[in-house]
């Protein structure tokens, strides 16, 4: 593996973090580096920088620029260490050296780093400065005086113990922390005190001393006065004899009950919100300034089908204004609402609306969090409402437009009745003008369907004369257009229940539809055909101009029309009075081939 692709995986792998345990890293004072088994750096903190003074691009050129020439094999052993027995070191104590030249002193815990088959691929080097403390401690082995001022005002517990664990001294700071005077806290034995859980750790630690005869650090809990637990990180430090025999050993001990505290509230704080973010039904994501996906919710697989929402699929006159807001966002960092069309994995196209809120760390926004949610349903719901609206406003302007048709339709009747008698010898067309002044008036009580519910007066009527006085009516603009009109009616004794007046109505309009379509010499065909004892099929075919398939799914929509004088308003009431009827209409139609319009009625019993 090259140091290239090491280097990819094990931030893939490995070092992903959100902005919050990022800013973790970033602001602890302990420094923190990476390197691969082959010893070269790959990462260091600010802490790190700030410590020794390397940079790192001058660490990447001279990775053991900061160990001191006589400790470079020591540093390497210990890199062996974790690659061929896989040890942890903890409290390894050892020398560096800083850009200037100073050295300090550090306590190193090192630990491998393991890619994703368990193979151990780097090491984790976390280096605390203790040359301040290791100053304290000499200056304690040196003077008594100077060890007692240290120890009566220091905020640390600082601890004696024999070789057995009794209590040979404690400082007075035992009372801030843990509520004993000096003298109870001498009087007690310390396995009283420690938790159960960490009594193990505290008595393994003389022989851990003993192997190592060097510093040991530890954390444990131990009983508050008041019986609270206090978590305790404690440093035990070997006292030697002249020969280097441990006489004794002190124990420098810091309460880090508000920083375990913190850390716990952290942990569920993260648990807590991790278990909304994955049980939500919005899809939530974590995405980097250069918008690349670092966490998504696992309702993206269950709602879209893939992990995360793929650019490729937001529809191309959305693509734009999405990455639009997403830079608006990074500019002015201020949190940005978008909607667009997705499509899934099944092609369908849904609605999503998106808040994007920037996340900031140090400053800076490194990542931005992504809240989606599925606004299909609302989207529709709003169409559905807007349609309702034109209804409405439809009703209102066809019960004003029936009652101005009215008046003259009245006086036309009234006008041909009297003059019925004189022309006696032409009663045959004064029949049939009257018979159609009837059914224009009908036609117009029609439009009142759009202002208000209606009940109907169904009754049987025969199918095939419906169809025929449709023909007769529209027989003559056919002939001016040379458009031929055949009917094949399958059973002529079908009988279906219904308001003649209204089915003439739908058929009308059907057949109106295809002679616009047909510009000259075409031909529109009439079917039936008894599909079962209780449905007909009536078809209504032409070789007209067609409609496209985009355009389909929208007939039947007010106001809409493909016709250049049409109102978009005949299929929406042929719509409605046939689903009256208990029955269906189908249309298909493709460009420059015509159309095909199928409408099943239930038959008469």
């Amino acid at each position: 593996m090259d140091k290239g692709t090491f280097q990819s995986t094990l931030s893939k792998e490995h070092f992903y973090m959100n902005g919050l345990l990022q800013s973790l890293v970033e602001t602890t004072t302990d420094a923190i580096s990476l390197r691969d088994m082959q010893g070269n750096i790959l990462f260091v903190n600010s802490a790190f920088e700030e410590i020794y003074g390397w940079t790192f691009q001058e660490l990447i050129n001279e990775p053991y620029c900061l160990v001191p020439e006589n400790l470079i094999n020591e540093t390497k052993k210990i890199c062996r260490q974790i690659k061929f027995y896989k040890k942890n070191i903890s409290g390894y104590e050892t020398f560096r050296k800083r850009k200037d030249g100073t050295m300090v002193h550090v306590c190193l815990t090192v630990s491998p780093i393991h890619d994703a088959k368990g193979e151990i691929v780097g090491t984790a080097f976390i280096a605390r400065d203790i040359t301040e403390r290791k100053t304290a401690e000499e200056a304690l082995l040196k003077s008594e005086a100077k060890y007692r001022i240290l120890v009566e005002n220091t905020n640390d517990i600082i601890s004696n113990y024999d070789l057995n664990m009794k209590k040979i001294f404690v400082s007075p700071s035992v009372e801030l922390h843990l509520g004993y005077t000096q003298n109870e806290y001498l009087q007690k034995d310390i396995f009283d005190l420690i938790h159960p859980d960490d009594v193990k750790t505290m008595m393994d630690l003389p022989q851990l001393i003993a192997v190592y005869k060097k510093n040991v650090q530890i954390e444990f809990r131990i009983k508050h006065k008041n019986g609270a637990w206090v978590y305790m990180e404690s440093r035990c430090v070997p006292i030697l004899s002249e020969n280097s025999k441990i006489e004794s050993y002190l124990f420098v001990s810091r309460n880090i009950t508000e920083r375990k505290q913190s850390e716990e509230a952290l942990r569920k704080s993260e648990e807590y919100y991790r278990f909304i973010a994955e049980n939500t039904a919005d899809f939530i994501s974590v995405i980097d300034k250069d918008g690349n996906v670092t966490y998504s919710s696992p309702s993206h697989v269950k709602k879209l089908g893939t992990e995360r929402i793929c650019f490729e699929n937001i529809h191309p006159d959305d693509a734009s204004l999405v990455c639009e807001r997403f830079s608006s966002m990074l500019q002015s960092k201020t949190p940005i609402n978008c909607e667009y069309r997705y499509k899934l994995e099944n092609g369908k196209w849904i609605y999503l609306e998106s808040k994007g809120m920037p996340f900031y760390t140090d400053g800076e926004n490194h990542y931005f969090f992504n809240v989606t949610r599925d606004i299909t349903e609302r989207k529709q719901n709003e169409e559905l409402l807007l349609k309702a609206e034109k209804l409405s406003v439809i009703g209102e302007l066809a019960a004003s437009i029936a009652h101005e048709i009215r008046n003259p339709l009245t006086s036309l009747k009234g006008f041909i009745q009297y003059l019925q008698p004189m022309i006696s010898e032409n009663s045959v067309f004064t029949n049939i003008m009257l018979a159609e002044l009837d059914r224009i008036n009908f036609i117009v009580s029609e439009l009142l369907v759009l202002a208000r519910p209606q009940n109907l007066h169904v009754k049987p009527i025969i199918l095939h004369s419906i169809i025929d006085d449709v023909i007769k009516l529209l027989e003559s603009e056919a002939n001016l257009k040379n458009i031929k009109i055949v009917k094949k009616l399958a059973d002529m004794s079908v009988r279906i229940n219904g308001e003649e007046n209204q089915i003439k109505q739908v058929f009308i309009n059907i057949m109106k539809n295809s002679l616009d379509a047909i510009e000259a010499n075409g031909e529109i065909r009439i079917q039936t055909n008894r599909l079962n004892d209780h449905q007909v099929l009536i078809r209504f075919s032409d070789n007209g101009c067609g409609i496209s398939k985009e355009l389909l799914p929208r007939l039947g929509e007010p106001f809409y029309t493909t016709r250049e004088k049409g109102t978009g308003l005949g299929l929406l009431v042929s719509n409605k009075i046939i689903k009256d009827h208990q029955g269906s209409i189908h249309i298909t139609s493709e460009i420059n081939k015509g159309t095909i319009v199928d409408i099943t009625l239930p038959i008469s019993k």
